[in-house]
């Protein structure tokens, strides 16, 4: 886990010809499809000091590889709902979000594979002082995991699990130098799955629990610039003891990195850290894991109308494949977005990811691109069309593929 802190400087956006209101200028964080659009951005509806913000979304997917084959692909189209609810606190002081929202798919020939994903839960700040804040979350969500995933290649059906994730972090600010001391816990509870011959596969030697402690400090050495260094600790323990390979999974690890957050007059944003981490573990068959780390983003805003980002990190990833300790995963991504008019955005997108697996020699690398555009049709739908690819190669016989995917959605919202 990375914390990111920048710096920003709000800007007025200036007059459109004719009286109207141009699109407003990029401020930190914002994108070209992130920033406000308050002609198409919904209304919600007022609950006392509360907005609620309901929606509903429909996808048509074409998938050329569901399976992630290497070979003997199977292909079917997927439809996907999304019921939405986000309820926003509308505070001088403080502030409370409560969220709920779901993801169901219908595969049209292989209902086997169809799936119900639901997550409901709440973030929140809690203002102390002008300069001191207490912010924290708890998210509980129902998901299935992927059918790319190394992890389950001998199942039938989606492997499903539960997730909790609470987490709070405190943050406080003097005069130049600002801390922040955050906590996190995420807990795994996998459901057992089925072979296609019907036999069950366990999947509670999955069952585990990461905590993770960070702290970080910053100086604002010019305006719009501050180094900071960030140090953090986890520890990973697993339900059962042993596997079913016969391993013990727990581990610890710890990351320490530097970095500098800045702000170039709103056109371009980042916050870009490097440093080094190590993940030990139990079991004395299990080599750590060791490195340098990397990571952070970068927004740039050329003109008002296109904006790049760039995004990388560096992490130690679980993993259950037979005598390997885990995986160090690299992961670089890059996108475009480019407001066409005031209601049409055009997207393209990049991504590379390395997993390096420890006591194993497998290496995998898997490589992602996509373009498409979102039709603002007003406050209350908008249109999505998508096409992406996805490619892994790996040095392990049998586990490469490629996969083709095409969607059109449409979001109602109020």
């Amino acid at each position: 886990m990375a914390l990111q802190v920048g710096l920003a400087v709000a800007q007025t956006p200036p007059e459109a010809p004719g009286g109207g209101q141009a699109s407003p200028e990029p401020g930190r964080g914002d994108t070209v499809t992130t920033r406000p659009r308050p002609e198409f951005d919904p209304i919600g509806v007022r609950l006392g000091g509360f907005f609620l913000y309901p929606s509903v979304g429909v996808v048509e997917r074409y998938h050329s590889n569901i399976f992630f084959t290497d070979s003997g692909a199977e292909d079917d189209f997927i439809t996907v709902l999304s019921p939405s609810l986000v309820l926003k606190s509308n505070w001088n002081n403080h502030a409370l979000n409560l969220f709920a929202d779901s993801d169901i798919g219908f595969y049209a020939s292989n209902s086997d594979e169809n799936y119900q994903d639901a997550k409901i839960g709440f973030d929140g700040r809690l203002d102390i002082l002008r300069d001191a804040k207490l912010t924290g979350g708890f998210t509980f969500e129902r998901a299935h995991e992927d059918r790319s995933s190394p992890d389950q290649t001998s199942a039938a059906e989606p492997v499903t699990f539960l997730r909790y994730h609470p987490k709070a972090a405190f943050i406080k600010r003097f005069n130049r130098l600002s801390t922040q001391f955050g906590a996190d816990l995420i807990v795994y509870d996998y459901d057992d799955a089925s072979t296609s011959g019907g036999a069950t596969l366990n999947m509670d030697d999955r069952n585990r629990h990461e905590l993770q402690g960070t702290a970080r400090v910053g100086y604002e050495i010019a305006p719009r610039y501050e180094a900071f260094v960030r140090g953090s600790v986890n520890d990973r323990r697993y339900t059962d003891d042993i596997d079913d390979s016969g391993f013990e999974r727990d581990s610890h690890g710890w990351e320490v990195a530097g970095g500098l957050a800045f702000d170039l007059s709103g056109v371009t944003s980042g916050n870009l850290f490097a440093g080094y981490l190590t993940q030990e573990f139990d079991d004395p068959a299990f080599s750590s894991i060791n490195g340098v780390s990397f990571g952070g983003d970068l927004t740039w805003n050329p003109t008002r109308l296109t904006t790049v980002t760039f995004q990388a990190s560096r992490t130690v990833e679980e993993t259950t494949l037979s005598g390997a300790a885990g995986a160090l995963v690299s992961d670089i991504r890059a996108s475009v977005d480019h407001e066409l008019r005031r209601n049409i955005i055009l997207s393209a997108d990049l991504r590379y990811r390395n997993y390096d697996y420890e006591n194993i020699s497998r290496d995998d690398d898997v490589i992602g691109a996509g373009f498409g555009g979102t039709y603002l049709v007003n406050r209350h739908a908008r249109l999505r069309l998508r096409y992406g690819f996805a490619k892994r190669e790996s040095n392990t016989s049998g586990a490469d593929y490629d996969a083709h995917t095409v969607l059109i959605g449409l979001v109602t919202q109020y």
